[in-house]
Order: C-alpha cells, then sequence, then structure tokens
C-alpha cells in the first residue's frame, strides 16, 4: 500500500434501516443519504460549511471508530465482525437510552448521545478488540502528535487498539452537526432537542459494516450484520 492514511478505511456502526424516521432526519439534518450514496438538501437553520467533516460519514453512531486497513483483508474483516456479532445470546437487542442532544467543541459539534445497555457496550468491546489486528494506521495519530491523548491509559489504547476511546469511558453519539458556524449555539442546541425528542430511546439488532474506499470522499454501507431472530414468547 501507499500512505495508509490516504487509503481504505473500515468502521463498525449503528445505523438505522432507510426508512426509519431517525434515519431520514439524520440524513436531512446531515445532508447525505449514506444507504442510497447520494446528497440530499439541508434544511434551512443549516448551512454546508456545517456539515463539511460530519456529512460525509452519514448518521451513524460509532461502534468501532474508522480505522485505515489493507482492502485485500475485507473478506476477513467481514468474516470476524459476523463471528463477533454471533457471540450474543439469542434474542439479544442493542439498545439505547437517555437520549439527549449535547454541544462539543466549543459548540461546533452537536451530538445526540446516549446511554448503551449491556449487550451494546459488551459487543463495542469486543469487535473493538478482535477487529484491531486488521488496523493499519489509527485515525488519531495527528492528535496523537500534537500531544492529546497523553494519559496513560489513552497511550495503553492507543498502543493496543488503535484508538484512546471507547470502553468504560465509550461516549456513544450520533454526530448531528460538524463542525457549526453559526452565531447562534443555543438555537442549534434547541432545534436538534426539538427534532430528536421522539428518538432519545432505540433499539438495534444489527450493527452495520461501513467503508470509505481510497480516493473516495464519502463513506458507505459495506453490510449489515445482523443479531439474530429475536426469540419468541
Amino acid at each position: 500500500m501507499t500512505d495508509p492514511r490516504l487509503g481504505t478505511r473500515f468502521a463498525v456502526y449503528l445505523c438505522p434501516p432507510a426508512g426509519d424516521p431517525y434515519y431520514r432526519l439524520g440524513s436531512e439534518l446531515l445532508g447525505f443519504d449514506v444507504r442510497a450514496g447520494r446528497e440530499v438538501p439541508l434544511p434551512g437553520f443549516l448551512r454546508p460549511a456545517d456539515q463539511v467533516d460530519a456529512g460525509p460519514y452519514g448518521l451513524h453512531l460509532t461502534v468501532v471508530e474508522g480505522f485505515y486497513t489493507d482492502p485485500a483483508w475485507w473478506p476477513d474483516i467481514e468474516a470476524e465482525a459476523r463471528a463477533c456479532v454471533a457471540c450474543l445470546t439469542p434474542g439479544a437487542v442493542l439498545t439505547l437510552t437517555g437520549g439527549r442532544v449535547e454541544l462539543w467543541d466549543g459548540g461546533e459539534t452537536g451530538v445526540h448521545r446516549f446511554d448503551p445497555g449491556a449487550p451494546l457496550l459488551v459487543l463495542h468491546t469486543l469487535l473493538l478488540s478482535r477487529l484491531a489486528r486488521f488496523v493499519t494506521a489509527s485515525p488519531f495519530g495527528a492528535q496523537v502528535a500534537q500531544g492529546k491523548y497523553a494519559r496513560p491509559f489513552e497511550q495503553a489504547r492507543l498502543g493496543l487498539l488503535h484508538t484512546p476511546r471507547g470502553l468504560d469511558s465509550w461516549q456513544p453519539h450520533f454526530t448531528l452537526v460538524q463542525p457549526y458556524g453559526g452565531a447562534d449555539p443555543a438555537d442549534l442546541r434547541a432545534r436538534l432537542e426539538a427534532l430528536t425528542a421522539p428518538h432519545h430511546a432505540q433499539t438495534y439488532r444489527s450493527v452495520a459494516l461501513f467503508e470509505k474506499r481510497e480516493g473516495e470522499t464519502h463513506w458507505r454501507v459495506r453490510a449489515d450484520l445482523p443479531l439474530g431472530t429475536p426469540q419468541t414468547e
């Protein structure tokens, strides 16, 4: 490979199905429908410049970071991810509760943050640890070089898992706006809170394997990985 930072990337995300109301809302806010691979018009209170960073990802909640990899490993990455998903007990579901809108990075990043249920936290940990061997470069390299993530536990994670985030300090969230450059972050937060209020509790029965191919600017869904058929009573 050439410079791996310019190459193929993989990630595991939570991503609602295409017909889900929250998926439609998130795609409209971000200006990009990742499942359809097409741009969509932004709402009037957002400008294209407000979604330069978040838009190309589409609506997603990070379970495993967007790591760089060798494209020759795709069959192995997908097989490993499916094996991890299969380890959950029959009927397991991935739950998000306590939804709330938060502004991070001095008001530049608007997120819909949640508390994960136990099966989701377990799956996050399992996938992160098992997929680490397919990572050729970390997206956090530049920030580490600037002196960020220098605490001992963050350095330990970087050495083992290629990310300083997650595990017992995981903050599951959907990024809805980034980088907001408007003059009224409080208004942005109020708008996002009103729009997301019906979706403060969510349930998933699959995770999605995402990819970004070398030379492309936007991400795509490579495969949905179902947890299996829920138990019936």
